[in-house]
């Protein structure tokens, strides 16, 4: 038989043998840990009723914690992770002063409290079983993805009903995307990956969902190489060049959002979207910009803040002068109509905000949480744009999409496993960031090897 056809034969069977090596190197306790991880991924948007709404995955996670504790705690012995857990404790310690302070009901109180002790758990739990295991957390990205369009479709909620791609369908499809993205994006083959990139932000742009084409615009902005360090012998960045690539990098960055911007005018004006989409988008650009047109909690937060900065106003916190604030703003701007009391029956601070929520409910200790927060995923998003390692395409949108949530998002029940998700990856950044000074773009002379080796990696990860 001819050589190169052997070598060939050789080549094709070499992936199966490595993954079954892998499977069996690891040991029953990590690939016990995998589906594990599998099952916590999959059932992460399944809720069941216990008192309140429950994930099936915290279910599944808290009661496995005692036992994957046991056995690699160590792994909460990083500093980073040290931090995080002592500004989460000073939330907690600011949470139940405020509700002491207010007289909070204890229903709320208890809600309140639950909401952060079983996000600690979350963080805990997951901190153990995905901290320095990428091959663990692609495999919770693809099962949260997989069981997000499972659910949309058997049991999808009344806001899924309502828009089933924005609630429903547009969290797997995308990370999904991203995780084929990054399969080209490994070979170096970006313009495939930056091809899928875009197409699932055009779907996003004809279903409305505005602030993800801004991320998705983002992300190949970030960490796709749209300006050479070289062409031929003409170098445009010096091989000490981390500086300069950060700045181009915001410069980019700018342009993006900028470019999403100009998108979604065109295409609201162009009679692609629906009535009821485009006319949502006129009445929210009349409050200055789509973007705070369509969040004008944070403006009413933001009052109630600059009212009682230190102290919060309690779990669950209700003041109708408030709500009636966000009332008048929405009917001054055009939002809504001046007719429609149904906006007014509820006397909850508006927030509409993880940042500004912690804030309003928790006082002061609870906006350091998540400053800080900010702050490290604000720098691990540069450093994905350094480095740009095998899945740069995925952790960046994981990390964009963190910090959207932060400042936009409320902090709902996905919301804790999908957070504490973010706050390991960027843990996990920046405890293996080498020095940025001096940091350049590596060069692959043999991406096949480099493939094999990184493939290597990941399947025999414990």
């Amino acid at each position: 038989m001819n050589n190169s056809l052997i070598y060939r034969q050789n080549v094709n069977r070499a992936p199966r043998r490595d993954l079954l090596t892998g499977l069996l190197s690891r040991g029953i306790v990590s690939n016990l840990a995998d589906l594990v991880t599998l099952a916590i991924g999959l059932t992460s948007t399944l809720t069941v009723k216990f008192i309140g709404d429950l994930p099936v995955s915290e279910i599944i996670l808290l009661t496995l914690l005692p036992i994957i504790v046991a056995m690699r705690g160590r792994r909460l012995r990083s500093p980073q992770f040290k931090i995080v857990y002592s500004l989460l404790a000073l939330w907690l310690f600011g949470q139940v002063i405020s509700d002491l302070y207010r007289h909070s009901q204890f229903i709320d109180w208890a809600r309140g409290d639950a909401a952060i002790i079983f996000f600690g758990l979350d963080l805990l739990g997951l901190i153990v079983i995905l901290s320095g295991n990428d091959r663990r957390k692609l495999i919770f990205v693809a099962g949260a993805a997989i069981g997000s369009i499972v659910v949309t479709i058997a049991r999808p909620s009344e806001l899924a009903q309502d828009d089933p791609w924005k609630f429903g369908y547009a969290f797997g499809v995308v990370n999904l995307v991203l995780l084929v993205s990054c399969y080209f994006y490994e070979r170096r083959l970006y313009i495939i990956s930056a091809l899928l990139i875009l197409f699932v932000a055009s779907i996003n742009l004809i279903e409305n969902y505005r602030h993800e084409v801004g991320q998705l615009l983002l992300l190949i902005a970030l960490v796709f190489p749209l300006i050479p360090e070289r062409v031929g012998r003409l170098r445009f960045l010096s091989r000490a060049g981390a500086k300069m690539r950060l700045i181009l990098s915001f410069g980019l960055a700018l342009c993006a959002v900028l470019l999403a911007g100009s998108l979604i005018d065109a295409i609201t004006s162009s009679g692609l979207l629906s009535e009821d989409a485009a006319a949502k988008n006129k009445s929210q650009r009349k409050g200055g910009s789509l973007l705070l047109g369509g969040r004008p909690e944070i403006l009413v937060s933001s009052v109630a803040v600059m009212q009682s900065p230190i102290v919060g106003y309690g779990s669950w916190p209700k003041n109708s002068n408030y709500v009636e604030m966000l009332f008048d703003i929405q009917v001054r701007s055009g939002v809504s109509d001046p007719t429609a009391t149904d906006e007014l029956r509820t006397d909850l601070i508006p927030t509409h905000s993880h940042l500004m929520g912690a804030w309003v409910w928790a006082g002061i200790l609870g906006a350091v949480f998540w400053f800080y927060v900010i702050g490290i995923v604000c720098r691990g998003i540069f450093q994905i744009a350094l480095e740009r390692s095998a899945s740069a395409p995925l952790y960046a949108f994981l990390l964009l999409d963190a910090l959207w949530n932060i400042f936009f998002s409320p902090f709902g029940l996905n919301a804790r496993i999908l957070d504490s998700l973010a706050i390991v990856f960027v843990c996990d950044l920046l405890h293996s960031a080498p020095s940025l000074v001096g940091t350049t773009l590596p060069r692959i002379k043999n991406p096949r090897r480099r493939l094999n080796r990184y493939s290597e990696n990941i399947l025999k990860s414990p």
